[in-house]
């Protein structure tokens, strides 16, 4: 695919003169960058218009929610004091002065009415009060037995009502009716009981409530309002066309200042959470699609205008550019048939010019090239056979080792015998002839170990070393080449100056989802200040070759770990002076 488009790109740009190249390519790189830039200009306009209208259409929400906020902290007000109403709980108990249920229930529909006071209210429509104190009896005008009330059409309708809200439809059923619902209970204080009296029953008319508020001067609603109870059941919609275009919103998304597209309509939404309320607003969408059009529109012949300017103007700059190439190309002609007289220059002070001199000057001294262009031909052959020379091939490397534990064992000096083997697994290894780049952890063990039998032989008993290693991860597949260059750092500068007998450990373990090798020296440590150094240094991506300390090899494993796992691996380093050092490398487990 890749060798595809190369041949395409090659095929439409170069084999083309230059003047339809340097077009081409000037006409992508202007026009280009226009574009985008144009349409982020455009994206960016629109979400400002966007945003002017969100905050517009939420200030309109908001007033809005604070209106019925107000409403119906009245509605539960008047509630509230007719539920605690004393004269009304002493006569639904029987304990007023007269005992005939209609002189009771007049009293008590007189009280309803000096504390409702909504009459002025056009939302409202009744307010009721339903005993269950069977004993006695009550009616009115606007309060009603229980058993009265369940034969009601509201009633009938909301069997399981709770203390709240619930809405029916009226016998003609074309108007609905939002009641709210707040139960009466009394409390006996001598003996601390709680007895339910009743409830009381406020009837509002959904229509006159929820319905948005218009100025004189326009015919239409600005915006439209679906009301939802606790179950998503319909109470008042402005627009029963609209309930269509709210299908599949997830209403609980809905927010007064978070506008939702849906079909071409901007919907907000609120609660009124005590009484389980929803109210989605629902904005018409065609307002934000014609200001983008119109900036669209606006913007479109401003960025045709500056598109022919920057097309007219590459033309005439490409066709004198290519006129004087041109004429260069006509010199090398001349020049290949053997004419070397070609004297006249391109005018200009650019680099077609600056070719030009040169290609003359290079005419002028063609022998003198030649003879140039032969030595270093010499010397490029004598400078690759010195290359040749220097080459060492590592199969010599390994037969001169074998030979010296040939010549080792014949004089009975096993021990070299054995640090030969052991140089030969190193060197392979080092080499990486038969290892890619990961390797099991096995592997490294045992490079390191044959390292740790030649440190051995040098400082003799200076140390002993311990490994604690889980079996089942010897498998397991790990960077090649990144514990050796640690324990090697362990014992040279941790133990090899220690004046008592050293102790390294290797730990090779599973923490998590990620694998845990450390090494831990009881060696000289190291001071907090040089520790600090240490751990800036290998973390620095850009250390200067000035600020290098002898941390090299731990800092090419630490950057190599976290160039091929990630910034969350690599080496950890805990040490403090006289109590030795323990270094952490952190590597991902993989299956």
């Amino acid at each position: 695919m890749k060798k595809i488009l190369k041949q395409w790109i090659a095929k439409l740009f170069h084999s083309n003169t230059i003047f339809i190249q340097l077009l081409g390519f000037t006409l992508i790189v202007s026009i280009v960058p226009i574009i985008i830039i144009s349409s982020l200009l455009f994206n960016e306009i629109s979400n400002l218009v966007e945003n002017t209208l969100n905050k517009s259409y939420a200030q309109l929400v908001a007033q809005y929610m604070s209106n019925m906020d107000a409403n119906f902290f009245r509605y539960h007000d008047r509630l509230d004091q007719i539920a605690n109403n004393t004269i009304i709980i002493d006569e639904l108990l029987g304990r007023g002065s007269s005992t005939n249920p209609y002189v009771k229930g007049e009293k008590v529909s007189l009280e309803i009415g000096n504390s409702l006071r909504l009459e002025g209210y056009k939302e409202f429509r009744n307010c009721m009060i339903y005993s269950n104190i069977k004993e006695s009896q009550i009616y009115g005008s606007r309060i009603s037995m229980l058993e009265e009330g369940v034969k009601e059409l509201w009633y009938l309708k909301n069997r399981s009502f709770q203390e709240g809200t619930l809405t029916y439809t009226t016998g003609n059923r074309k108007d609905r009716v939002l009641s709210l619902i707040e139960d009466i209970q009394y409390i006996d204080t001598s003996n601390f009981t709680k007895r339910y009296l009743g409830f009381v029953k406020l009837d509002i008319d959904p229509v006159k409530l929820f319905q948005p508020v218009k100025e004189s001067t326009e015919e239409f609603y600005p915006y439209d309002i679906i009301v939802l109870d606790k179950d998503n059941q319909l109470i008042y919609a402005s627009n029963d066309k609209l309930l269509a275009e709210v299908d599949g919103i997830d209403i609980r998304e809905l927010k007064s200042n978070r506008m939702i597209q849906q079909n071409g309509v901007m919907v907000y939404g609120d609660t009124i959470d005590s009484y389980g309320l929803k109210i989605l607003f629902l904005f018409e969408g065609d307002l934000f699609i014609k200001e983008q059009a119109r900036l669209q529109k606006s913007m479109m012949p401003m960025i045709i205008l500056l598109v022919g300017f920057i097309v007219v103007t590459i033309y005439c700059f490409t066709r004198n550019f290519s006129k004087r190439v041109e004429g260069l190309v006509q010199k090398f002609k001349l020049a290949e048939e053997g004419n070397f007289n070609v004297t006249e220059e391109i005018g200009g002070n650019d680099e077609i010019a600056l070719l030009d001199k040169q290609f003359n000057h290079m005419l002028r001294h063609i022998d003198k090239l030649i003879q140039k262009n032969y030595i270093q031909q010499l010397e490029k052959k004598a400078s690759e056979l010195r290359n040749l020379q220097l080459q060492i091939n590592p199969h010599f490397l390994y037969n001169t080792l074998e030979t010296i534990s040939a010549l080792a064992a014949v004089k009975g000096a096993f021990e070299i015998c054995d640090l030969c083997e052991k140089l030969g697994d190193i060197f392979r290894y080092s080499l990486g002839k038969n290892y890619g780049e990961y390797v099991t952890i096995r592997q490294e063990l045992k490079h390191t170990q044959n390292y740790i039998f030649i440190q051995k032989a040098r400082f003799g008993e200076k140390f002993e070393v311990y490994y604690e290693v889980e079996e089942a991860l010897m498998e397991h597949q790990i960077l090649r080449f990144i514990l050796q260059p640690i324990v090697e750092n362990a014992i040279v500068h941790g133990l090899g100056t220690c004046a008592t007998k050293g102790k390294l450990t290797i730990f090779v373990g599973k923490e998590g989802t990620d694998i845990i090798i450390k090494v831990e020296d009881n060696g000289v440590g190291m001071t907090k200040e040089r520790l600090a150094l240490i751990l800036e240094y290998i973390n620095d991506n850009e250390v200067k070759l000035k600020n290098r300390t002898r941390s090299i090899g731990i800092r090419n494993v630490h950057q190599r770990i976290r160039l091929v796992c990630g910034n969350d691996y690599g080496i950890n380093i805990q040490s403090e002076l006289n109590q030795g050092s323990c270094f952490t490398i952190r590597l991902p487990f993989t299956d």
